[in-house]
């Protein structure tokens, strides 16, 4: 293989400049990286301290969190003996929650590929949530149609301890602040379990769901129209489907680490996750016939004081990029498109020809 990774990211950089508040995104090859960039405003003077950005610069992931959830339950069912994806999930659920026979069936691949069968109202994300449409049940007729659900990534901050072996109280009591206290625990042992068993091993220091104030960035609307942004508050009650905030260095640092290491997972899981598509939205090809697999994020700007969008994208060739944007992507191009449009301008097969 034959690449320029340094027209790679130029390319990119033409597509986002001018199109958008700020961007950043780091281009790694394998495990280590091979170029990093950034433009525009993290933060502008309607949220001060304003801040230029950098690839250092932290935001919510949004829904690129799933891929990182998606990586701890692979892993979580991976080091617990007699369960594997195809198993049942419900049997680790909280064992004072009432399971409706119909999700009885739906296994952990299921609920990683947005087969399960969900097809919750509201915000199904919270624990309380999680706990009522569990209860409820599901049209069974559904499994194994896919429609892109939070809530198959929300209720995996309640499976990942439990596999892990985390002691959460199991027992249901009748103190008005048990179900609150059981939120908490869930999701602090779930955000314990990714810093120590993802973040650490992959060299990256202890991170969380709740934005710094005047530190991390902040989102906007594109064109700027002279207001103060957002930085969708703190999500740790969430975590699974979203919540993670993170920087672009430390997106790539991570996913490097989960697919060209064996730090995290057997290279055959972390294989199986592009293959299966077990917390990535694809696994597909790009009009020069390279595999690729990635994972967006996005929170609309039409609902927000701000736009976020996240992304990352890995190629067979072991090329990957992470990816930030602070507000709407303009210019006509989503970031998928401008990525994998460099990409193929970039990529040159070399064959090898035998003598005759």
């Amino acid at each position: 293989m034959s690449f320029d990774f340094k027209k790679f990211a130029d390319l990119i950089e033409n597509g986002l400049k001018g199109n958008c508040v700020a961007y950043a995104f780091v281009v790694s090859y394998k495990d280590g990286w091979r170029e990093k960039r950034a433009g525009g405003k993290a933060r502008t003077t309607h949220n001060p301290p304003a801040l230029n950005m950098s690839t250092d610069t932290r935001f919510h992931m949004a829904s690129v969190s799933k891929a990182i959830t998606g990586a701890a339950l692979v892993r979580a069912l991976y080091y617990k003996e007699g369960v594997s994806l195809g198993s049942p999930f419900y049997k680790l659920l909280p064992d004072h929650w009432h399971v409706h026979e119909s999700v009885k069936g739906v296994t952990y691949q299921q609920l990683l590929t947005h087969m399960s069968g969900f097809r919750f109202s509201g915000d199904g994300l919270t624990y309380a949530s999680l706990k009522e449409n569990i209860a409820k049940g599901i049209d069974t007729s559904l499994i194994n149609h896919y429609s892109y659900q939070g809530e198959n990534f929300a209720v995996m901050r309640i499976l990942i301890p439990r596999l892990a072996g985390v002691a959460i109280p199991q027992s249901a009591h009748t103190d008005s602040n048990f179900e609150t206290i059981q939120a908490s625990l869930y999701a602090t042992a779930c955000i314990g379990y990714v810093n120590k068993h993802l973040f650490g091993p992959s060299g990256l220091p202890e991170l969380g769901c709740n934005p710094l104030p005047f530190i991390n960035g902040m989102c906007y609307h594109f064109p700027e129209h002279g207001k103060a942004g957002t930085d969708f508050s703190d999500q740790t009650l969430v975590v699974g489907s979203k919540g993670w905030v993170m920087s672009a260095a430390e997106l790539g640092r991570f996913f490097r680490t989960l697919h060209f290491t064996d730090k995290i997972l057997p290279f055959e899981w972390s294989k199986e996750m592009k293959d299966l598509s077990l917390g990535y939205d694809a696994y597909g090809t790009t009009a020069k016939g390279m595999g690729c697999y990635w994972k967006g994020g996005w929170f609309p700007g039409a609902q927000n004081a701000g736009e976020l969008n996240t992304m990352i994208v890995g190629y067979e060739s072991g090329i990957q990029v992470a990816m930030i944007i602070n507000s709407e992507l303009a210019g006509g191009k989503s970031m998928g498109e401008i990525i994998s449009g460099a990409h193929d301008a970039c990529y040159v097969r070399v064959l090898k020809i035998k003598d005759k």
